[in-house]
């Protein structure tokens, strides 16, 4: 029967089936956990728990291979997972490499030798799961059997990839903000007489400054952060009045969408539009043209953008998938890692108690004079 079993079709679904799996040979099915969000830092770890009769936390490094990754289970890489792993606290007992990949007798080999190397050294144990180990488990414990046959008949209709790319292809983004130091210092005669000279000329070169879009400046904001999202259509069952919806939390300051802020483009290109921002519901829908459906293994790509608050670490979107007779959701988080535009400026106080130094953060917002 166990032939029959097949991997699943992407790492998430795999994620999820060592966990179900694990839980069951374990008995700890109400304990054992995914270890924390996508995108954060994991120390070589996605799943883990501690075994009935055990004291100490075994996990697991879920590897994907082979049908959906197109690669096979390196030695480079165990070694790298494994380094991971002696960072995850507390310390593991218990390390499990568990791959969709077929079994490879050099791959065992290394494991065996790894094992004893790390173990001689005060270090966990070290054990590996190829596909043919893994549906020898399902088959013989009928909870995870049921349910994974199950999802699987699930899955021959209807399925769905969510990929999502920040900066590099990474799920990270880099907003760039305005740092401003104020020096507040005591003025001196000479100051005065500088301003007083200058005052007038700045004055004048006010006035005759370009305003607005057809003075010949540009405002670029370059606190924007952008991200893609990719929707694929992986299962046998084409999906239907289908759309899709990002959810931004409470860390984002604005939001918006991928379509033309030009107003003589504006009209003439509403009927093509996909993506709608809604401000007021921190929330941006991508809705296929004409309702088009999404045959299998076509796919859909659009742009989303948003400023995230000022000294945010991280931003977390809920994502929603709803099709006609299917529906999944998930969330994915973005990592922030702003840079900074430095700039000083002075401002006068009467006395030398009020001299002081104040830094503010804002948006970066560069005006570009076209020529």
């Amino acid at each position: 029967m166990k032939k029959s079993i097949r991997q699943p079709e992407n790492w998430q679904d795999f994620e999820s089936l060592c966990k179900k799996l694990f839980g069951e040979l374990w008995n700890c099915s109400l304990k054992i956990k995914k270890n924390g969000r996508l995108g954060q830092p994991q120390a070589g770890v996605d799943v883990f728990a501690i075994p009935a009769g055990q004291s100490k936390y075994w996990g697991i490094q879920c590897k994907g291979k082979d049908n959906y990754k197109k690669s096979k289970l390196t030695k480079k890489e165990i070694d790298q997972e494994i380094e991971n792993a002696k960072g995850f606290k507390p310390e593991l007992e218990t390390f499990i490499f568990c791959t969709t990949a077929v079994k490879d007798s050099s791959i065992e080999e290394y494991i065996r030798i790894k094992d004893i190397e790390n173990r001689k050294n005060g270090g966990f144990e070290i054990l590996l799961y190829s596909w043919e180990d893994i549906a020898d488990f399902i088959d013989e414990n009928r909870n995870t059997y049921n349910w994974y046959v199950d999802n699987i008949q699930f899955k021959d209709q209807f399925d769905t990839q969510i990929d999502f790319f920040g900066v590099d292809n990474k799920l990270i983004v880099k907003p760039k903000f305005e740092k401003i130091t104020t020096k507040y210092r005591v003025k001196k005669p000479i100051d005065a007489q500088i301003e007083k000279s200058i005052f007038p000329h700045h004055a004048f070169l006010r006035q005759i400054e370009p305003i607005g879009i057809f003075g010949g400046s540009n405002k670029i904001n370059h606190s924007w952060c952008s991200f893609e999202t990719l929707i694929t259509n992986s299962g046998s069952t084409v999906l239907e009045n289908w759309k899709f919806y990002l959810y931004f939390d409470e860390n984002v300051r604005k939001i918006d969408d991928d379509f033309t802020n030009d107003i003589f483009m504006y009209e003439k290109l509403s009927k093509y539009r996909t993506t709608f921002a809604y401000d007021e519901d921190n929330m941006i829908l991508y809705s296929p043209l004409d309702d088009k459906p999404l045959i299998q293994k076509d796919s859909r790509q659009f742009k989303s953008y948003f400023i995230p608050k000022i000294g945010s670490k991280e931003v977390s979107i809920r994502w929603e998938l709803l099709a006609r007779d299917y529906n999944r959701e998930g969330t994915v988080t973005f990592q922030i890692e702003p840079e900074y535009e430095n700039s000083t400026k002075t401002a006068w106080v009467d006395s030398i108690e009020d001299e002081k130094e104040e830094i503010e953060i804002i948006e970066f917002v560069e005006t570009k004079k076209s020529s």
